[in-house]
């Protein structure tokens, strides 16, 4: 009975040195898997202070954006190209999106920010760029 006490406690100690072994390798390739950094653009009148994503089962099912109006004048529209790019940062998809506060959105004052949704649903991608392409202000000022 006590050698098989030693034999259970010996070969728990060996799993336990096999898991540190695992959890080790794993944040080893962890560290070494290179990364994509999206850099998102803005222009003059209007920056992209933040995207998120949302990604299910191999789709990036959505992604929210904030702009910031960086001008002294009121934003009604906002134009933006996004772009969907894989985990190894190959461009799988580009889309042209446009906010316009005609579409039951309030305008974007000077100074404030505007949160936006999409739901794209791209097969294979898990990051998303937003590139600003244009604006207009409420008083027909293009950016």
């Amino acid at each position: 009975m006590a050698q098989q006490l030693k034999t259970e406690f010996y070969v728990s100690i060996k799993q336990i040195k096999a898991m540190k072994t695992i959890i080790a390798l794993f944040a080893l390739m962890l560290a070494i898997t290179p990364s994509f950094s999206q850099t998102n653009k803005s222009i003059k009148a209007v920056a992209v202070t933040d995207v998120s994503v949302a990604s299910v089962f191999g789709y990036l099912t959505g992604y929210t954006v904030t702009f910031k109006n960086t001008s002294s004048k009121t934003i009604d529209q906002i134009n933006w190209t996004v772009n969907y790019y894989d985990n190894a940062g190959k461009l799988i998809k580009s889309e042209k999106e446009s906010f316009n506060s005609d579409s039951f959105v309030d305008p974007v004052s000077s100074g404030f920010e505007k949160i936006l949704v999409r739901s794209p649903r791209v097969k294979g991608a898990s990051k998303a760029q937003v590139i600003v392409t244009g604006a207009h202000a409420s008083d027909g000022t293009q950016f």
